[in-house]
């Protein structure tokens, strides 16, 4: 039974709930001691899932007896028609993605783009498979217990403190945007879940001798994505989806995918000159690769990362702990939160950034190089005195990381 109690200044009664990691007071809007404690017991069972459709009746007619007459007069309706949801409209988790689809709400940005979609699709399917090895069937019959336990699970997984935000705010919004077509009374994604707020530390650079231990460990595919991401510094979804017709012998031209997402109708290529030492190691991945090979450099890891976008930043991660290299801060604060990571793919775009400074590449080159191009900067430069430029400033970086 939960405890109901009053509190000075207010007629009413109250009871403690625990939100985003605190205690806080929720006013049952009543006088009447019982018919607190209905609404008491019933928010604490509702919270934990363990509330039918005969309960949440008796719920909602304390609620409503509880009420101010106008305010009452304005939510009969609202709670009929949660009712009449949990009784009369399922939805099997097996259709309910082809359904969102159909959604004209799913988005307050219009329709998604292919890559956020990708992205939306991989985080269903997650829970998705979650949800059958649980034999939970349909979206309503989903508690918020149940929220609570997957998004510990996926934050126990290892994920960064913005992935378990998107997952988050995703399946939130995915359950309200199909509430009344599921019968949805409570979204399991509501209730003591908090997106975390990100801290403002950016990606740290590896230092030298990181980078050297990072290349002397790299094996397989890791080998030659991580040559990738130091002489090129793109992006892991840019490095991941290259296609071997993107490489000639001399550059790699590609067109960012983050860029493409954001500028509407501006497909801005990027040509970065090949250095000699990545150069020798795309010719050793296409000797392993065999005659000729064709489609992506990496399709075993294109296919992890369009199935989860965490996945191949997580194994990366954790190669990074077995070379002896941190890639989160402390955790700090009463609360224990976990800070954004510090080191992962992303920092070898830093560290790619880094050694063009200290190799003397001046600054407009290197924002061209890393996809930063602005068009004041563009018209300073004939576009054959900018190549001349890139391929001097690539051949300025080290050539000993991989020795």
């Amino acid at each position: 039974m939960t405890k109901v109690f009053k509190i000075a200044g207010s007629p009413f009664y109250y009871y403690r709930v625990h939100v985003g990691g605190k205690d806080k007071w929720k006013s049952t809007r009543t006088e009447n001691k019982k018919q607190a404690q209905k609404i008491a017991d019933g928010h604490r069972a509702a919270t934990v899932g363990t509330l039918n459709a005969d309960e949440l009746f008796h719920l909602l007619l304390a609620k409503l007896d509880g009420m101010p007459e106008d305010e009452r007069q304005s939510k009969r309706l609202d709670y009929g028609q949660r009712l009449i949801r949990l009784q009369s409209s399922t939805l099997p988790f097996g259709d309910a993605w082809s359904r969102w689809l159909t959604m004209p709400n799913k988005s307050r940005f219009g329709n998604p783009k292919p890559n956020t979609l990708a992205g939306y699709s991989a985080i269903w399917k997650r829970l998705e498979k979650w949800a059958a090895e649980k034999s939970i069937v349909n979206l309503h019959e989903m508690t918020q217990a149940q929220g609570e336990e997957y998004m510990g699970e996926l934050m126990a997984s290892g994920v960064t403190e913005r992935t378990y935000g998107a997952h988050l705010k995703f399946l939130r919004s995915f359950f309200r945007v199909l509430e009344k077509q599921a019968g949805i009374v409570s979204n399991p994604f509501t209730g003591n879940l908090t997106v975390p707020e990100l801290q403002t530390q950016s990606r740290e650079a590896f230092t030298p001798e990181e980078l050297k231990t990072i290349c002397a460990k790299a094996a397989g595919d890791w080998r030659y994505l991580v040559g990738i991401g130091i002489y090129t510094g793109l992006r892991l979804t840019d490095a991941i989806h290259l296609r071997w017709k993107d490489i000639s012998a001399t550059k790699i031209t590609v067109i960012p995918a983050k860029v493409e997402r954001r500028k509407k109708g501006k497909r801005r290529v990027v040509e970065i000159p090949l250095h000699a030492v990545l150069a020798a190691l795309l010719n050793e991945l296409r000797r392993a690769r065999g005659k000729n090979p064709s489609g992506f450099l990496f399709p075993n890891m294109v296919k992890a990362y369009d199935a989860d976008r965490s996945n191949v930043a997580v194994a990366f991660r954790q190669f990074l702990k077995t070379c002896g290299i941190e890639t989160t801060a402390e955790e700090t604060g009463e609360q224990r939160k976990r800070r954004a990571s510090l080191r992962g793919f992303h920092s070898l775009r830093h560290s790619f950034v880094s050694m063009c400074a200290v190799s003397g590449v001046p600054q407009a080159t290197t924002q061209r190089l890393v996809g930063h191009t602005s068009d004041e900067i563009t018209q300073l430069y004939s576009h054959a005195g900018k190549e001349r430029e890139e391929v001097a400033a690539i051949n300025l970086l080290p050539s000993d990381i991989f020795a």
